[in-house]
Order: structure tokens, then C-alpha cells, then sequence
């Protein structure tokens, strides 16, 4: 029999992992409810479209013919939820690249190296949005990638001096040049 080793990396790995794919499916909508639909019958949740600026005439009706859907209000959740749908599916390729038995040495290590790297980059979304609800932003998402961050914060405009300040506290907590980190206002 062979013993296998797990270090502690790759448990906290395993446990990461788990608990965002538990919350992911927890959250997601309609993961527990099962619909059906039956012809003709009216689907209830459509998605309205509607135009964001009165139109003025049959003119201006047929030069924009381009209806503009209408942002949900809950932007930053829907945002978070993109992002986890996303990258669980990624992490879900990796797995099975991982535990495939016709991979190579190398490619498992490389989708090992992956994983952790997602893990990372999750637990330092999780704390500079933490941080940025700490410096009074009701809310915010945070992109983190092993070279650049987007922080996307819910206000109009940002002046210098704030923006300055958010980057160096986003670059001091994440280990990115504060060149490479970008602070969004978004109303």
C-alpha cells in the first residue's frame, strides 16, 4: 500500500476550493428548483427591454432600433456570482486534468500550481473587498490576477487623491505594482 502525503497548501487548497463551490451552487439562482415550461404559456422572469431614452418620433424609432436592457440593481452580486460561476468551471477543468491518469507529471503539477493560484487570488478578492467596505464603500467587486487588479467601487467619480489612496492600500495588501491596480467608479 502507498501512503500518500498531503501538505497543508494543498488541504487549504481542497477546502477552499470546496467551500466556494458549495456556496456557488447554494447561491446560484435556480439550482434547487426544477421549471417546466409548456408551450404558449407565458415564462414567468422574462427579461424585459426597454429603451433608456424616450423616443421622440417614428424618425428617431427607426434610426435607434436598439433597445438597451436595464442593469440589474444588484450589480456587485451579480458580478461576484459571474465571477464564481466562472471560475468554477475552470477549476472544475483542472481537476479533472489533475486527476486525469493519462496526464503527465507536468501538466498535473502546472494545473496543481493553477489551483492554488485561483485559491490566492479568491482569498485576496475576498480581503481588499473587505478593506474597501472598511474605508466606507458600501459595497465593491475586486479582480485579482497574479499581475493586475480592478477594483470596481459603487460611486460616481473618485478624485486623484482617493484614487491614490485606494491603489497603494490595494497594492500594499495584494503584492501588485500600484501601477497595475485600477479603481472603477460605477454607479
Amino acid at each position: 500500500m502507498r501512503a500518500v502525503i498531503i501538505n497543508r497548501r494543498t488541504l487549504l487548497l481542497v477546502v477552499l476550493i470546496i467551500i466556494a463551490l458549495t456556496a456557488l451552487f447554494l447561491c446560484w439562482p435556480g439550482s434547487i428548483q426544477i421549471k417546466t415550461i409548456e408551450p404558449g404559456l407565458p415564462v414567468a422572469g422574462e427579461v424585459k427591454i426597454e429603451s433608456s431614452e424616450p423616443r421622440a418620433s417614428a424618425e428617431d424609432s427607426a434610426i435607434s432600433n436598439s433597445p438597451v436592457v436595464r442593469e440589474s440593481p444588484d450589480f456587485f452580486v451579480d458580478y461576484r456570482l459571474e465571477r464564481e460561476r466562472t471560475r468554477g468551471q475552470r477549476v472544475e477543468w483542472l481537476r479533472e486534468v489533475f486527476n486525469n491518469e493519462n496526464s503527465s507529471d507536468e501538466t498535473r503539477q502546472k494545473a496543481q500550481e493553477s489551483l492554488l493560484s485561483i485559491s490566492n487570488c479568491m482569498a485576496k478578492e475576498v480581503e481588499m473587498e473587505n478593506l474597501m467596505k472598511a474605508n466606507g464603500y458600501e459595497d465593491s467587486v475586486v479582480l485579482v490576477d497574479d499581475r493586475f487588479v480592478t477594483v470596481i467601487l459603487p460611486v460616481d467619480s473618485l478624485s486623484t487623491s482617493e484614487t491614490n489612496r485606494l491603489s497603494s492600500l490595494v497594492a500594499r495588501g495584494t503584492g501588485v505594482d500600484m501601477s497595475n491596480v485600477v479603481i472603477v467608479p460605477k454607479r
